[in-house]
């Protein structure tokens, strides 16, 4: 593949381009992917048009460009993540209708220590949740992150505690010695519950998924404001909804933790 100047090849100045949309700017004009992507006008001109002659990008009448119904297509036809999301849908809706609270389905990169979130269902109100689908959050600052690291293998975990880890909050812990800890706890409970780690005034419960050979795939995450809290509500429908994914995805009937897991978050 041929490189730039720069040394980047015409796959990474694509990407470049890609990743400039965002929910916050669905469409861009010309100027705004040259000063976003930091390339050349004629470089960007001419990848844009032929991405938009390929169908990946679309351009209006304003001639601003979008992401083409074709990027779609190509990405939800045969993408792993698109059958979990689908197959994880009905679940994430029964424990929406139970908990009318925020519920998200995610999966892990233990690569860039982030969770991405697949598919996520709204509480109503005016409730601020950070985990946007297609977004990714860290994993130590988010109940899902911890709840799928808690039972990975110990190398995995000690790799993703000896990187760099940022706070969010003043709750947000960073401290390899007392994060281990928490793992092992939430390896021992079967769930997660973090509160004012991302957002200050909200409460965060997940429960893994597990897969074929019983690793982890993913999380099933409620997140509540914190005045609000019923764990008496909000873990039996969560604990039942991940093992029934779980189950789903291949993964072979156990027990949660070795201890019952609905007690008091205090304990």
């Amino acid at each position: 593949m041929a490189n730039s100047a720069s040394g980047e090849s015409v796959i990474e100045r694509v990407v470049k381009i890609m990743e400039a949309f965002s929910k916050g700017n669905p469409r861009l004009p010309l100027r705004e992917l040259v000063r976003m992507t930091g390339m050349s006008s004629s470089t960007v001109h001419r990848l844009a048009n032929d991405l938009a002659a390929s169908g990946l990008l679309e351009r209006d009448q304003s001639g601003d460009y979008g992401v083409g119904a074709r990027m779609w297509e190509l990405a939800s036809r045969s993408n792993p993540l698109e059958d979990f999301r689908r197959r994880g849908l009905p679940f994430l809706e029964g424990v929406h209708a139970a908990v009318r609270e925020h519920v998200s389905l995610s999966v892990p990169d233990v690569e860039s220590g982030s969770v991405l979130y697949l598919e996520r269902l709204d509480r109503h109100g005016t409730v601020m949740n950070l985990a946007e689908v297609a977004g990714r959050l860290e994993i130590h600052s988010t109940s899902s992150g911890m709840a799928m690291m808690a039972h990975m293998p110990g190398y995995v975990q000690e790799r993703f505690l000896a990187g760099t880890l940022k706070k969010t909050t003043p709750a947000t812990e960073t401290d390899p010695a007392r994060l281990r800890k928490q793992l092992a706890h939430i390896r021992e409970l079967g769930y997660a519950r973090m509160a004012g780690v991302l957002v200050a005034e909200n409460t965060a419960y997940a429960v893994p998924v597990f897969g074929e050979g019983h690793s982890v795939i993913g999380a099933i995450a409620v997140v509540v404001p914190s005045a609000e809290e019923n764990p008496g509500l909000i873990l039996p429908v969560l604990v039942a909804a991940g093992r029934g994914l779980s189950r789903t995805m291949g993964a072979e009937r156990r027990p949660y933790g070795t201890r019952p897991w609905l007690e008091s978050p205090g304990k």
